[in-house]
């Protein structure tokens, strides 16, 4: 049964993968142009198109994501397929916080490994978000909207497997 959804959506982040595109597919355009029919190889341009479209269907996949809280489970997916998918059972969780996140702190947006820090981190934008703490020290942080909410029913979830 999911117990809490939570939604993050980054307007910034899919515009800047769209500025991505247009640059990089307007240069690879133009250089396909340039080279027609002079016998020059296209494939730089080619090179560039495709580049612009890999970043710019990247992009608009990992601007948003949604957080479920189950009874067993919390599962942060990527866009509008769920995928990339980060599941984290609710035995792993120690600990639960909500409050605001800076990407900088977390390595950048996207989705992060600190090894370092031993942590992990799905951040689209700044702002409010649920930060876990895991098994053996390592944490996992997460910015979604209503992240008290969030926070909330993973505690909510953690006490009610701990009675079962």
């Amino acid at each position: 049964m999911t117990r809490w959804t939570g939604r993050c959506a980054s307007r910034g982040l899919a515009l800047l993968s769209l500025g991505i595109v247009l640059v990089i597919g307007g240069v690879g355009g133009a250089l396909l142009l340039a080279t027609r029919g002079t016998g020059a190889p296209a494939w730089i341009g080619w090179l560039l198109v495709v580049v612009a479209v890999v970043v710019g269907v990247a992009g608009y996949l990992l601007s948003s994501l949604v957080m479920r809280v189950e009874d067993d489970r919390v599962v942060v997916a990527y866009g509008p397929f769920g995928w990339p998918r980060r599941t984290l059972a609710l035995a792993d969780i120690r600990e639960v916080s909500a409050g605001q996140i800076d990407p900088m702190e977390w390595g950048g947006w996207g989705y992060r490994w600190i090894p370092w820090a031993r942590a992990s981190a799905a951040v689209i934008r700044r702002g409010p978000g649920i930060v876990l703490g895991l098994e053996g020290g390592r944490r996992f942080a997460v910015t979604v909207d209503e992240s008290r909410a969030g926070a909330v029913a993973i505690g909510e979830a953690l006490e009610a497997a701990r009675r079962r």
